[in-house]
């Protein structure tokens, strides 16, 4: 057994099947893929069926709806995994070829991993979202959950699809898949554990590894669409070139914020230097004002002490003519 893929599902019953198939088509035969039911309906359980009579190694567990997520009915399913490392797939994301082989590889010499975030417009754009699990310009800030403001060409963390972990580093977790509180991200949230713990050896894949689809930009779709979506990526993946056209749409889109997160810099930087110059030049008249201010209080300081020392001489001088008159007449008497 090389891997548990674990994928959690609830009511996408329509786009399940494409998200599976993206899973068997890894091309590695040696997994089991353990779909965790959190409160399913009867269509999602007839889906689930139709994907087991045609693959023994899918197992489901058909659980009560559980807190938030259901990240409970994940744990309880995680002990009767069987494979060294565990992966994650959603029910609605589609994983591209060479996932399963390069979560395995980073594996090899980490304890859980991670990778970018590589998400599908509804108007059919491609979006890459840039994040390093090494670097603490990204790390810092997402563990206090507080964006990293290095512009729009970065994330804040990714999700559940892109991550993997030893199954053995799961259980050494002070704490595992447990229900996360309100406003908080359940994925980034079960992230943060294995961050955290100071044993734990991480690593993060500089590419993408799924294609994602926005919940929150679709709520108004019905399931046909979504599943309309999904399967027509489903097919561009699988073409011949598929995987460069998707790389090509990913360059396009983290070229043209790239670009222009580099204009915002610029001009943010010209905005600075145009305020520096200013001040300089404001520092530079109130500095030849304060200079002409100090002549002119040097100037006001001179001719009051000329008038001082001349006023001095006039007041004095009837006294100094009184001493001389009695330097005569004593000069007198003693002749």
């Amino acid at each position: 057994m090389r891997a548990t893929v674990v994928i959690p599902t609830y009511r996408h019953f329509a786009t399940l099947p494409y998200a599976v198939k993206s899973v068997q088509n890894q091309g590695v035969e040696d997994i089991e893929i353990l779909i965790v039911g959190d409160g399913v309906d009867d269509a999602t359980r007839a889906a689930v069926r139709a994907l087991q009579a045609d693959d023994p190694r899918i197992r489901f567990f058909d659980l009560p709806k559980g807190p938030r997520r259901g990240e409970l009915n994940r744990d309880r399913v995680l002990h009767e995994a069987q494979g060294p490392i565990v992966c994650y797939a959603c029910d609605d994301v589609l994983w591209l070829p060479g996932h399963l082989q390069a979560m395995e590889k980073a594996l090899h010499d980490a304890d859980f991993v991670g990778a970018m975030d590589l998400v599908v417009k509804p108007d059919g754009r491609i979006r890459a979202w840039y994040f390093d699990l090494n670097a603490a310009e990204f790390v810092e800030p997402w563990l206090v959950w507080k964006h990293n403001r290095l512009g729009e060409w970065a994330n804040d963390g990714f999700g559940l699809s892109n991550g993997a972990h030893r199954r053995d580093a799961y259980f050494r977790l002070s704490e595992r898949w447990t229900t996360t509180p309100d406003g908080v991200p359940t994925d980034n949230a079960m992230w943060h554990r294995f961050k955290r713990e100071s044993w734990c050896r991480t690593a993060f894949l500089r590419f993408p590894v799924t294609l994602y689809f926005e919940t929150s930009e679709r709520r108004d779709w019905t399931q046909q669409q979504c599943a309309e979506e999904i399967e027509r990526w489903s097919a561009v993946i699988a073409s011949p070139d598929g995987m460069t056209r998707i790389m090509r749409g990913m360059l396009d889109d983290l070229g043209e914020r790239l670009l222009a997160h580099s204009r915002s810099d610029a001009r943010q930087r010209i905005e600075h230097l145009e305020l520096v110059a200013e001040r300089d030049r404001q520092l530079r008249e109130s500095r030849d004002e304060c200079r002409q201010w100090a002549e002119i209080m040097a100037e006001r300081n001179r001719r009051l002490e000329a008038l001082l020392a001349s006023t001095s001489w006039r007041v004095t001088a009837p006294m100094r003519a009184t001493m001389r008159a009695i330097k005569r007449l004593r000069g007198r008497r003693v002749s």
